[in-house]
């Protein structure tokens, strides 16, 4: 179960950064206000990072056998904060896309969040 949630965070992972790519350089993202565009923009670029380093400093960790719980408790925090962000934030920007790959990014996203809760809770050796 613990390598399943790792491989969903990490398809998760690459979904959002797939969706970056696109909103970046990309034309057939479409937003209804130009508004929205910039706003998307700025809040994907801030997110990209943290994925990234997320995903880096995860990936170093495990590949060094150092112990990751503090980082996947720290990402699994930012992510449920980015999640309400989102949701309050980018709720008629983004959540009502016709994209295919922006669809595919709020509808894994609840499964991404339990798959690192469990993996966050797993580390902590509390499960």
């Amino acid at each position: 179960m613990y390598r399943l949630s790792v491989s969903i965070c990490f398809l998760f992972a690459s979904l959002v950064i797939a969706l970056f790519t696109l909103i970046m350089s990309d034309t057939s993202f479409q937003t209804t206000t130009d508004r929205g565009a910039t706003l998307v923009q700025d809040l994907t670029a801030v997110r990209i990072w943290i994925v990234v380093a997320g995903l880096a400093l995860y990936s170093w960790k495990s590949a060094t056998n150092q112990p990751s719980a503090l980082v996947v408790t720290v990402l699994t925090a930012v992510a449920w904060i980015m999640f309400l962000e989102d949701y309050t934030v980018l709720d008629s920007i983004l959540f009502q896309s016709s994209h295919p790959l922006a669809q595919a990014v709020v509808f894994t996203r609840p499964v991404f969040l339990v798959a690192l809760t469990y993996v966050a809770f797993k580390n902590g050796r509390l499960i």
